[in-house]
């Protein structure tokens, strides 16, 4: 009986370890069409940013824009887009260097590459001024990107 219960321990730890480690060792490549100009709606670029990581295991970089359309916003990552890999991230916003918790609006879809966002009604970009890669699992920002609005 004994043995069964370490095994059945061992295995668990197995397992969290795995989910914990491996996305630092795994990079998931993203390359979205830019939803907009395959459609007739209409949009302007209202806001843009570089992401920027935080140390040499919390780091990023690339470029995004924020366009509005006529229903929504739509946050796009560019093609350049590389950040650290890790467990449970999310993009959310944030401002004036400090994450909000409970921004997040999705599941970062891949550390590397382009890839589109729409916000939900129910945030307001005006709150916020800039953009982050968040890991919920340990409260740590793995990149963020500082809007400027001056376009």
């Amino acid at each position: 009986m004994k043995k069964v219960i370490i095994s059945i321990i061992s295995v668990v730890i197995l397992s969290i370890g795995y989910w914990l480690i491996s996305p630092f060792f795994i990079d998931k490549r993203v390359s979205e069409e830019f939803p907009i100009e395959e459609s007739k709606v209409e949009s302007r670029l209202i806001s843009q940013g570089s992401f920027a990581g935080f140390d040499r295991i919390h780091y990023g970089s690339g470029d995004l824009q924020v366009f509005k359309t006529e229903e929504n916003y739509i946050i796009r990552f560019e093609e350049n887009f590389n950040v650290a890999n890790g467990p449970d991230l999310y993009v959310g916003f944030g401002k004036d260097g400090k994450y909000k918790k409970g921004t997040e609006i999705s599941k970062l879809k891949g550390n590397i590459g382009s890839q589109n966002y729409v916000v939900p009604g129910n945030i307001n970009l005006e709150d916020y001024n800039e953009i982050w890669v968040w890991c919920r699992a340990f409260s740590v920002g793995f990149a963020k990107a500082v809007l400027n609005s001056s376009i």
